[in-house]
């Protein structure tokens, strides 16, 4: 602990603010741009939330990974405890339990707040309600609620205790929160839990940082290189039918092997650039200059990749998930449903670049209407501010 005032001291000096923490394991990497290579959406989300209600003056704290240097850091005004072990090894999960534990109670925030992480989930539930404090669960992800498809990211899943243990913490949370319509049918229809909806947000860029359409140079893949959900593979398999287009992957993996396989097959064709992990701060020059986004993913949660696709008025083409049918209903992309219509969706926007124009458009608007951090923030206060009282 260094020297500086205790944060949980400043916590009380103005009772009209709420204290929120974040348990967030991979939330670095975005507090401190390129010190990591795992970061996601759901890190994104979180971090644009937390900037937003301190901007607000409220007091923000996070709990991170454990890492060798001190376990509490200030940055940019937030609170960071790097005391966090790893949550999906279960030789470790006394450990994490009693660390995560000695964190609530040290930080004592108004509301602890966790996203997917279903392991995590738990481990926070049992330590809130042992402290008495309040705890909002916010699904992430379908494979979250589906419970047959829990393990595809928790291999501690595949056992029915594990599972029987989330759906109990799920259950104690102060409030659950989902992202679509789906999930919440899924959590009150399947497991009997209700839940509140609430989209994703982004910011929205000003008009004159976007580019016309006949200035943009590729079609645009984003996210994790995952060969069980997001599929970066059946890109490459894209990219060789439409050899007169050009694609540029953005992904990382911890799994080098997929990593490299990925790579190799990105390189040895002419008109696909692998450009590995970017820095979130670096992401927007490429949806700058897409026609197009395509989303190959098997299944979804909420997908950021589509908002950052629609701020900078470029249209979706997804192969399977469209945000309980936003993508095929409001003209903002395209629904491709198997691998030949994409290649067909594709070529159509690579051509006609006035369609592509008037979707991005409308996926720009849509997300202005619908999923601005200004409407989401006030959907978070109030969850916020009616869990504490």
């Amino acid at each position: 602990m260094t020297s500086q005032t205790r944060p949980e001291e400043k916590a009380g000096e103005n009772t009209s603010r709420l204290h929120i923490c974040f348990i967030c394991p991979y939330i670095y990497g975005y507090l401190k741009p390129g010190s990591q290579k795992t970061v996601g959406g759901a890190e994104r989300q979180q971090h644009l939330l937390a900037t937003r209600f301190r901007k607000e003056g409220h007091h923000i704290s996070f709990i991170t990974f454990e890492t060798e240097d001190d376990e509490y850091e200030r940055i940019d005004g937030f609170n960071v405890w790097k005391t966090l072990p790893t949550t999906n090894d279960l030789t470790r999960t006394p450990e994490a339990l009693i660390k995560l534990l000695r964190s609530v109670h040290r930080i004592d925030a108004d509301v602890f707040y966790v996203r997917g992480n279903p392991p995590l989930c738990i481990l926070s539930s049992y330590c809130c309600k042992m402290l008495g404090e309040n705890l909002v669960y916010c699904v992430a992800n379908d494979s979250n609620v589906e419970l047959n498809n829990l393990a595809r990211h928790h291999g501690v899943f595949r056992r029915t205790l594990p599972k029987l243990a989330y759906v109990d913490a799920i259950r104690r949370s102060d409030y659950v929160i989902s992202q679509t319509d789906y999930q919440q049918r899924i959590l009150n229809d399947v497991l009997g839990i209700r839940s509140t909806v609430v989209a994703n947000a982004y910011t929205v860029p000003p008009r004159n940082k976007l580019l016309e359409m006949d200035e943009r140079s590729h079609v645009l893949w984003v996210g994790s290189l995952d060969s069980e959900q997001k599929k970066p593979d059946r890109l490459i398999r894209l990219a060789e039918q439409l050899p007169h287009i050009e694609f540029v992957i953005v992904g990382w993996s911890q799994n080098k092997s997929y990593r490299e396989k990925i790579r190799y097959e990105a390189e040895a064709l002419s008109n696909v650039r692998f450009e590995g992990f970017v820095p979130p701060d670096n992401i927007d020059r490429y949806y700058r200059r897409a026609v197009a986004f395509v989303n190959t993913s098997e299944y979804e949660g909420f997908p950021n990749t589509f908002l950052e696709a629609w701020r900078y008025g470029v249209p979706v083409v997804s192969l399977n998930h469209t945000i309980d049918g936003v993508v095929s209903e409001q003209n903002v992309g395209l629904h491709s449903k198997t691998m030949d219509r994409m290649a067909n969706h594709i070529s159509m926007l690579w051509k006609n670049t006035d369609e592509a124009s008037e979707m991005g458009r409308n996926g720009r608007q849509y997300l202005q209407e619908n999923y601005s951090l200004d409407i989401v923030f006030e959907r978070y206060a109030c969850i916020f501010n009616n869990v504490v009282e």
